[in-house]
C-alpha cells in the first residue's frame, strides 16, 4: 500500500513543473521541519544531530524560520534550538582559546610546511560532527524516490512512463545519482532515462541554436516558435531542477 501511494505521489509530482525528485525532496524537508517544530523541539534524540551539525545549513535555516513564522508567529522553536547552539559554539571556542601557546607553537611548525597545508589543518577548528540533518534526510528521501522511479519504469508501467515523458524529466544531479545507484539493478530503466534525456537535450540544443540564429539581424524576419522561446528554460531546469518560473528578472537581496 505504501509503495502504491508513493507511485501516486511521484505521478502527481511529474505533472508539475521542475524536477519531480527535487520537488518531493523539498516537500519532505518541509514536513520534517514542521514535525520538529510541533512535536520534537525539546526531544533530546532529535536535537542531538542538530547540535552535532552546529545547526542547519543556510537554506534549511531559512526554511525553519519561514515555517515557524507562517504557522505560529512567535519563533519559540528557533529560539529554543539556537540558544543551545549558541552556547555550544561559545563553549567550543573557549576550548580553542584555552591553549593559545600550544596553538602558537603548532602554527609555527605547520607554517614550515607551507601556507596551504597550514590553512588546511587549521580548518578543522569548529568542524561539525555531521552534516545538516535535513540535508541528510532529503538526500535519503531522494534516493528512495529514485528507486521507485527506476523500479516502476523497469516494470513498464505505462501510466508513469507517459507522465514522465510529459514532464520536465529529472535534473542532472538526480539522473547522476539514479544511474550510480540503480543502473545495474534496473538496466532497462537506465536505458530509457538516458535515451529520454539525450532526446530532450539534443532537441533543446537545436532550438536554442535557432533562438540564437533568429536574433541575428540578418534573420530578424523569422519568428521564433513557442518551443524555441522556452528551450533555454527547459535546459536550465535540467541543470538545476528548478521550474521555469524561477528564472526571471528578480535578483534576491542578501
Amino acid at each position: 500500500m505504501a509503495f502504491a501511494l508513493s507511485i501516486v505521489t511521484l505521478e502527481e509530482a511529474l505533472e508539475k513543473p521542475g524536477c519531480a525528485i527535487c520537488r518531493l525532496e523539498h516537500e519532505a524537508a518541509i514536513r520534517w521541519i514542521d514535525t520538529l517544530l510541533w512535536e520534537n523541539t525539546n526531544d533530546p534524540a532529535t536535537r542531538k544531530p542538530i547540535n552535532n551539525a552546529y545547526g542547519f545549513c543556510p537554506e534549511h535555516t531559512r526554511m525553519l524560520v519561514a515555517i515557524e513564522i507562517s504557522n505560529s508567529g512567535p519563533v519559540l522553536g528557533v529560539n529554543i534550538i539556537y540558544s543551545l547552539l549558541a552556547k555550544i559554539v561559545s563553549q567550543d571556542l573557549k576550548k580553542v582559546r584555552s591553549q593559545p601557546q600550544a596553538q602558537t607553537r603548532f602554527s609555527k611548525v605547520l607554517r614550515k610546511w607551507g601556507e596551504k597545508f597550514f590553512q588546511r589543518k587549521i580548518s578543522i577548528i569548529l568542524q561539525p560532527q555531521q552534516r545538516c540533518p535535513v540535508c541528510e534526510m532529503v538526500e535519503q528521501s531522494g534516493r528512495n524516490i529514485l528507486s521507485i522511479l527506476f523500479e516502476v519504469i523497469e516494470a513498464k508501467d505505462q501510466k508513469l512512463i507517459e507522465a514522465y515523458q510529459r514532464s520536465n524529466g529529472i535534473c542532472l544531479q538526480h539522473l547522476r545519482i539514479g544511474l550510480e545507484n540503480y543502473m545495474v539493478r534496473y538496466p532497462k530503466s537506465a536505458d530509457f532515462l538516458i535515451q529520454d534525456t539525450i532526446n530532450r537535450l539534443d532537441t533543446q540544443q537545436r532550438q536554442m541554436l535557432e533562438y540564437i540564429r533568429k536574433h541575428n539581424w540578418a534573420y530578424r524576419d523569422e519568428k521564433l516558435t513557442p518551443q524555441e522561446r522556452i528551450a533555454w528554460l527547459r535546459t536550465l531546469t535540467f541543470f538545476t531542477g528548478y521550474p521555469a518560473e524561477k528564472f526571471n528578472h528578480r535578483i534576491d537581496e542578501f
